[in-house]
């Protein structure tokens, strides 16, 4: 499971992603199998993305998948047409992982992984957000910098949503709830009040960074809820960060990068 974030504020893009990788094993356990999982990339000098799903195709993670693709796409293209690109690719995969019996294919109305795709088109200062579903071969819009500004949050939700948005989905399963309780709902009289209009980059920096965190720290410090106990710590890992702006293109915050183990720094009767 992953926790990813976008944010979008007039002066930019911001993305957020855990890096935990599970599976589950023969026991039906779920495992850590990672916490050095890569769910967000660099797409070219103005795009990036953010995946949240399944963790491989083929038998290879899904940063493989994408580094390919990178190899094939217009760097400066449209955001769009990159969105819907990738899907393209992805779903080849997919195709292929479902033909060698990897995996048994998802229902018709479901995808195995998805992705936030986000960027600015060349000479154009709206940055847009798409979202795209594997298998699948479209891009829907969710966010903008001008129009739709705001925050998306993928994968396990669970923890934002009753943070931001004041309860959680399961209130629909409790006995007692009705539908005129879920009209009032609807009208979002709960979620918190955040001027995203007026949010600078680096607070929107701040706030995904956090709304990642505190899904890493809740799943760690609890164990489910008392109607569903029993949740795996399924996010963790290092936060990796990065930015989008219209005349900066694509920054790196904060990335995984790779190292040496740390060692002790003793050594005996050592050589060279």
């Amino acid at each position: 499971m992953t926790i990813a974030v976008n944010i979008a504020v007039p002066e930019g893009l911001v993305f957020a992603a855990d890096s935990r990788q599970t599976y589950t094993n023969a026991r039906s356990d779920v495992r850590v199998s990672s916490d050095n999982a890569r769910k967000l990339f660099q797409l070219g000098p103005r795009h990036a993305a953010v995946t949240y799903g399944w963790a491989f195709l083929c038998n290879r993670n899904i940063h493989s998948h994408v580094n390919d693709f990178k190899l094939t796409a217009a760097p400066d293209g449209k955001t769009e047409d990159l969105a819907i690109a990738l899907a393209k690719h992805l779903t080849v995969q997919y195709n292929a992982h479902i033909e060698k019996e990897y995996d048994a294919p998802v229902d018709e109305k479901n995808y195995a992984l998805a992705l936030l795709v986000g960027g600015y088109d060349t000479g154009d200062k709206e940055g847009k957000v798409y979202e795209i579903y594997v298998p699948g071969d479209e891009a829907r819009l969710v966010q903008t910098t001008d129009q739709r500004v705001g925050a998306a949050w993928r994968g396990h939700t669970l923890v934002i949503g009753r943070l931001l948005k004041g309860y959680d989905p399961r209130l629909r399963e409790l006995q007692g709830f009705d539908e005129s309780l879920a009209k009032a709902l609807e009208n979002a009289p709960l979620d918190y009040l955040i001027d995203y209009w007026s949010m600078t980059l680096q607070d929107a920096i701040d706030l995904a960074s956090f709304l990642v965190h505190t899904t890493v720290q809740m799943q760690r410090f609890s164990d489910g809820v008392r109607m569903a106990p029993g949740m795996s710590a399924n996010c963790g890992g290092a936060i990796d960060v990065a930015v989008i702006e219209p005349e900066n293109g694509f920054t790196w915050i904060r990335h995984q990068a790779l190292h040496a183990l740390h060692g002790s720094g003793i050594v005996a009767n050592g050589e060279t």
